[in-house]
């Protein structure tokens, strides 16, 4: 059982605790710095600032503003990663729910929302020049991408496909992808639902004999 460390108990929990929670609590700072300032005007004073916390404290935890902002991009990733990795293990099995399941996991609130879709937009702007910032964001891209492509390879082999696989994967990540930019840049009042329902409406057009053999929009 894992203890829950606040602002309220910080000070009784012994030194591992308090800098897990120090280190979590300096990575959403820099997440709402980035949102708001862009990465370029993210700086140790300003997270430290957000943070509520001295800069000394910052590079105590991170060394450096790069420490941080590595760190920060890697928390996106595996936060990206393990949610659908997790919606794959909790659906079920065939081909097509599975397919489905890793639609809905691209548009849970807690990794589709305008602050994190704003932070992972400023880490692929800069990735070009910078090479850790490519490798991050393009681990995190390919298993997504691959995984996407080995469930069209899946339903294809089983039924009828107006699309080949690898132009149906390409298809459906590249809605997700146009849906999240809505998310971030689109005007208010864009729904979950609407753009799971969406991307499903696509699912039955590739795959017609498959339609509504999935599982329901939440």
């Amino acid at each position: 059982m894992s203890i829950q460390v606040t602002t309220k108990n910080f000070a009784s929990r012994n030194r591992k605790h308090q800098s897990e929670f120090r280190k979590h609590q300096l990575i959403e700072a820099t997440m709402d710095c980035i949102d708001r300032l862009g990465l370029s005007q993210t700086t140790l004073a300003r997270i430290a600032e957000r943070a509520g916390i001295s800069q000394g404290n910052v590079v105590f935890h991170f060394h450096s503003k790069e420490a941080l902002l590595e760190q920060t991009l890697r928390h996106l990733n595996n936060e990206y990663r393990s949610n659908w990795r997790t919606a794959l293990a909790t659906a079920q099995p065939d081909a097509y729910s599975q397919l489905r399941a890793l639609v809905e996991s691209s548009f849970k609130p807690k990794i589709c929302n305008r602050r994190k879709i704003s932070v992972w937009f400023a880490f692929w702007g800069e990735s070009r020049s910078r090479p850790t910032y490519m490798r991050i964001c393009g681990d995190n891209d390919k298993a997504f991408s691959d995984q996407l492509l080995a469930l069209c390879q899946t339903i294809e082999a089983e039924s009828t496909a107006r699309l080949g696989s690898e132009t149906a994967a390409l298809s459906l990540e590249g809605m997700i992808d146009g849906l999240w930019q809505n998310f971030l840049i689109g005007p208010p009042g864009f729904k979950r639902a609407q753009a799971i329902r969406a991307v499903f409406e696509l699912m039955d057009s590739i795959y017609p004999d498959r339609k509504d053999g999935g599982v329901a929009i939440a």
